[in-house]
């Protein structure tokens, strides 16, 4: 039974290498402080302002994730080759192609400048993760991974709130856009102050029976959740449409995001079974899903928005704190999270975008991840 008066279920590790956690934590707080501008603005310039169609936005959303799939398993792989801190430091270098797409109206262009600064932003993705997992101990992971998702999340929130503020004042995006390129740039020079040990990285990964059940309900249920996880684009223009209001869409992903970082980091402390946690993260996901197509009014929408924020508060902590524990080869296996993932995303915004116009898109998702629920469920008994 799940004690939460017991120490045991909010323990607090002291983290031996604090600093070089918070540099790596602060890199990605301003990375999102950055590239989340771009992401929140992606299906409202793309689609809203541009009027392209929905499906065409399904597309490109399919296009980054489907790609984006081989550029973050490659760059778990060229992390164990040539280093998880060059790697993380090129691919972060290159995230600001996406703050580009607003200087063009011509929705091929728009597409082809996001893409490139988000398939960087995946081969930089489980490079970070392995640069965290050499600065922490086993016991420490957790909790670093709830320090890493609790302020990249805060990050993304003050970006959608600047977004939001500056469609409510109308402001000259382009102007607004060219300042996420500094952040952007600080954060690249955050990682390069981390100094981490590289370790020896095994040939072969052994093992167990039932870390292999566990590494095999990790991959499979992160895949569902991929296919049913859409980019949050979709809720954005769902609320955007409905009342007409861009930055009520954006205000939408502000919930989201608050929500999203304090789950991070309240998560990263709960000392309890993590593969039962990650099993009912993608539970939580399912019924925010729900609500988002049974939703009437903007409190519904918010609600169904931080729904989804606790999802994966839960499930980038879980995720990542496995895969370290299972994987011995870190960067390649926080590159396979990052693929399966991916690839999931590239077949559900597919779908998604096909589904949104018949008003189905969102019951798709709900039922997606509920099989997610049941795998990694299954998987959790059997580890």
């Amino acid at each position: 039974m799940l004690n939460l008066k017991s120490p045991a279920f909010l323990r607090i590790h002291m983290i031996k290498q604090l600093r070089q956690v918070l540099y790596i934590s602060f890199s990605a707080f301003f990375a999102d402080l950055g590239y989340q501008a771009a992401l929140s603005l992606f299906s409202i310039y793309l689609v809203y302002l541009l009027k392209a169609p929905v499906y065409l936005y399904g597309i490109a959303e399919a296009l980054n994730y489907g790609l984006g799939s081989l550029f973050g398993y490659f760059g778990g792989r060229l992390s164990d080759h040539f280093g998880a801190k060059k790697v993380s430091i090129f691919g972060n270098a290159l995230i600001p192609l996406m703050s580009l797409y607003v200087f063009t109206n011509k929705p091929l262009f728009v597409i082809l400048f996001f893409s490139w600064g988000w398939w960087m932003r995946n081969l930089r993705t489980p490079a970070r993760r392995a640069l965290l997992s050499q600065v922490t101990s086993t016991e420490e992971r957790q909790e670093a991974y709830g320090i890493l998702h609790a302020l990249d999340i805060a990050g993304a929130t003050i970006a959608v709130g600047y977004i939001t503020l500056s469609l409510f004042l109308k402001l000259d995006l382009k102007l607004v856009m060219l300042t996420t390129v500094a952040y952007l740039a600080t954060s690249t020079l955050l990682l390069a102050f981390v100094k981490a040990s590289e370790k020896p990285r095994p040939k072969h990964t052994k093992m167990g029976t039932k870390e292999k059940a566990l590494f095999s309900g990790i991959i499979i249920s992160t895949s569902l959740f991929g296919f049913s996880y859409f980019s949050f684009g979709y809720p954005i223009l769902t609320v955007t449409q409905r009342f007409n209001a861009p930055y009520l869409g954006t205000l939408t992903y502000v919930v989201f995001l608050l929500v999203s970082s304090l789950s991070g980091y309240v998560f990263g402390r709960v000392k309890y079974k993590e593969a039962l946690l990650l099993a009912m993260g993608y539970a939580v996901a399912s019924f925010g899903s729900l609500g988002f197509q049974l939703s009437t009014s903007l409190p519904l929408y918010f609600a169904s928005s931080a729904l989804m924020g606790v999802s994966v508060g839960m499930v980038e902590t879980f995720e990542p704190s496995l895969m370290s524990k299972i994987y011995l080869r870190e960067g390649e296996g926080m590159g396979i999270l990052s693929a399966f993932r991916s690839f999931g995303l590239f077949t559900g915004n597919l779908v998604m975008g096909f589904l949104y116009s018949f008003h189905l898109a969102y019951w798709y998702a709900f039922l997606v991840s509920l099989v997610a629920f049941l795998v990694m469920l299954a998987s959790s008994q059997k580890s």
